[in-house]
């Protein structure tokens, strides 16, 4: 009995042992397979990071060319800088290419009532203009047009004023070819928005040569400044036209000497000028008439020559500037033969407040020799003082002007009324 207990023990033992064993190597099995199917899908998974990786490092290479590129077209494109500096400007780094803007409107209330004679009262839009300046290709090669709406005169027409074209060879010549203001008389040679009155003397406007179409060549020695331009035919203000209907030409010079620091063009500094500034000018022009003018007691092909002799003064508060005119009239009207025209003005301001508010006075007188246009008075003698308010300096001002114009008919006309005009202006100007 006690041998077999023990076999059964025995027996028993080896049974549980062997089922221990078998499942041991069963259970040993099944994680190798679990563990080969792991790496396995470990080994999948890495491919597919390997894949992802790849796929990253190309788009990312994508990236980089796509950067590169379009920064290397943006290296290729002008490099353009813009802003204001006188004007509104846009111009190029590293090409000499620029272009500037600027504008003028002048706003005019004007009344006007003859002794003895029907008040008129009206508003105007004297002046609005659009100017584009700069230069092309070479710093010394530049450019500059200019066009006009203007309601004067009862219309309300845009016009191309000027369009030129400008060569610096150095300070001592240029070239000029175009349609562009000539430099015969100071005051109309300065830019309307830096006049001290609203509008030109009466003498400027019977005698100026104000704008025509040609070349000029232009220069300046030390304190000597010279011009000498050969033109169509000169209209004056009142005349159409543009082109010549004879075979004679336009010719104009002008010298101008600087005495003490260079006096420029513009009638009026609102900021205190610290030195004195004076200049003398001297012009002189032939021009074959090619369109009749009331303002001026020409006719078409009337044959003129002028002469024009003007300075400037300015300094601390005050600023002084005169001119006188004279014209030799060939007349084609039968009978008239040939006449002397001459006509001058004086001008001064003060200023009351520095850089606000200004005195102004003006006295101008024109004489002309013979009547050649019909209605045109013998002599007229304007008596003109102002006051000019500056908000900021001549960009935004105020005008107000009287004027008393003492007209003398010639003999044998009727009657010349004198006038009163009082004008009371706005402008802006960038």
């Amino acid at each position: 009995m006690g041998n077999l207990r023990v076999r059964i023990i025995a027996s028993f033992l080896a049974g549980v042992c062997g089922f221990i064993v078998t499942s041991g190597l069963s259970i040993a099995a099944e994680a190798d397979e679990d563990l080969k199917q792991l790496r396995q899908e470990l080994s999948k998974q890495r491919a597919y990071i390997e894949q992802l990786e790849q796929r990253v490092q190309a788009q990312e290479a994508k990236g980089e060319a796509a950067a590169k590129a379009q920064a290397d077209a943006i290296a290729k494109l002008p490099q353009i800088e813009a802003g204001y500096d006188g004007g509104f400007y846009i111009r190029s780094k590293d090409k000499p290419f620029s272009l500037v803007a600027n504008a003028l409107g002048q706003f005019r209330y004007t009344f006007f009532r003859p002794n003895g004679g029907n008040t008129n009262q009206n508003f105007d839009v004297a002046l609005g203009r659009l100017a584009l300046s700069g230069i092309m290709f070479d710093p010394k090669l530049s450019y500059f047009l200019q066009i006009q709406g203007s309601t004067l005169g009862n219309n309300n027409n845009i016009t191309m004023l000027d369009w030129l074209v400008n060569y610096n060879f150095a300070p001592e010549v240029g070239v000029q070819t175009g349609r562009f203001v000539l430099p015969y008389s100071r005051q109309f040679y300065t830019p309307p928005a830096y006049l001290m009155f609203a509008d030109l003397s009466q003498a400027d406007t019977a005698f100026d040569l104000p704008r025509s179409i040609g070349g000029q060549v232009s220069g300046k020695f030390g304190p000597l400044t010279y011009y000498a331009a050969v033109l169509n035919s000169i209209r004056a203000l009142d005349a159409s036209g543009q082109q010549n209907f004879g075979s004679n030409v336009a010719a104009l010079g002008r010298l101008e000497f600087d005495i003490l620091k260079p006096y420029g063009y513009y009638e009026t500094s609102p900021k205190p000028v610290a030195d004195p500034q004076l200049s003398v000018g001297l012009a002189f022009a032939y021009n074959p008439i090619d369109a009749t003018s009331s303002l001026q007691n020409l006719v078409t092909k009337d044959a003129t020559a002028n002469v024009t002799l003007d300075l400037g003064y300015r300094w601390d508060r005050v600023s002084v500037q005169a001119a006188a005119y004279y014209r030799h009239d060939a007349y084609t009207t039968p009978g008239l033969g040939t006449g002397n025209d001459f006509g001058g003005y004086t001008q001064g301001g003060f200023y009351l407040i520095p850089e606000k508010l200004e005195l102004a006075g003006l006295i101008s007188g024109v004489k002309f020799d013979k009547l050649n246009v019909p209605g045109v008075f013998q002599k007229t003698t304007a008596y003109t003082v102002g006051l000019n308010y500056y908000v900021h300096s001549h960009n935004m001002k105020f005008q107000f002007d009287y004027s008393y114009l003492n007209n003398s008919a010639f003999k044998g006309q009727p009657g010349a009324p004198d006038d009163n005009r009082i004008r009371f202006q706005t402008q802006f100007f960038f």
